[in-house]
């Protein structure tokens, strides 16, 4: 047993052990940033809605655009704008498979359009042939919460969408999606969260200085920009979470191996010094066996 391959080995998987601690490390940090960055941005975005909702009763105005109510008696079919994001899966099982069998069972294949982000979700909508209205691989959460709403009111504002959908991949979602617009379907809850005080107010508070479709539609881009980016950022702790998972897997692992070597280089040791001892208990017969033949 060669005791000097087993110690390098050894040492390098403690080596090894200590950087996917440290990753481990960043990880948790990354994933408490995120869980309040959730809940900030769903308690702005439940307060926004408030705001809207509370406008449209106290002044009986018009629904906007982006907060159309169905028609039933509508001679131009209504079309629904759907919201897929993907992750990452190199942490996952297939999870998606579930999002995909209900998006194929609800989408207007010739009706209706779609956003994908993610490069699972891309080829997903490549491959059923359906209108994609924009396409990005990565989620890019920053650049994602800002130009994700101005397409969506753009197109919600030029063509007779009504209803906009939301599929992401989180235990914390219980619906098989989000429904954002019209707002007064709005169904987005997270479970466990809880709300905070800090945007809790009445309408006394606000002061309509400016037109009052203008108040409303600029409140209703606050709205979707606080919801995506919410629902981006819970996205992405869904790919963090698989992340801290694998890391502790592979860290349970390494004690093992680390263990294990630790027992193989103890061993090797003791043979070591049961050879060194042997050795020199020869070396000793051999100068007593000369002593005595003087």
């Amino acid at each position: 047993m060669n005791k000097k391959s087993i110690e390098t080995r050894y040492n390098s998987l403690k080596k090894i052990y200590k950087i996917v601690e440290s990753n481990k490390n960043i990880t948790l940090v990354n994933l408490l940033k995120l869980s309040r960055s959730i809940s900030f941005y769903l308690d702005r975005m439940n307060y926004s809605k408030y705001i809207i909702e509370e406008v449209l009763k106290k002044f009986s105005a018009d629904q906007s655009t982006l907060n159309k109510k169905n028609n039933l008696i509508s001679f131009t079919k209504l079309k629904t704008l759907w919201v897929y994001i993907s992750e990452e899966e190199k942490y996952s099982t297939n999870s998606y498979q579930k999002h995909e069998k209900h998006l194929v069972n609800v989408i207007d294949k010739n009706n209706d359009q779609i956003i994908v982000i993610g490069e699972r979700a891309i080829r997903f909508a490549q491959k059923h042939n359906y209108h994609i209205l924009f396409s990005y691989k990565q989620n890019e959460i920053t650049y994602l919460s800002q130009i994700l709403p101005k397409i969506i009111i753009n197109s919600f504002q030029t063509q007779n969408f009504v209803n906009l959908n939301i599929i992401i991949n989180s235990s914390k979602i219980k619906q098989k999606h989000i429904q954002l617009l019209p707002i007064y379907e709005n169904n987005f809850v997270l479970e466990h969260h809880q709300s905070s005080s800090l945007f809790k107010s009445n309408l006394s508070s606000h002061k309509i200085g400016q037109n009052l479709d203008e108040f409303i539609n600029s409140e209703l881009e606050s709205y979707l920009i606080f919801a995506l980016y919410t629902l981006l950022t819970e996205s992405a702790l869904i790919y963090e979470k698989y992340k801290l998972v694998a890391q502790n897997s592979t860290l349970n692992d390494l004690e093992e191996k680390i263990k294990f070597q630790k027992r193989t280089l103890l061993k090797a040791k003791r043979e070591k010094e049961i050879e060194e001892i042997s050795i020199l208990s020869k070396k000793k017969d051999l100068l007593h066996e000369k002593g005595g033949q003087k």
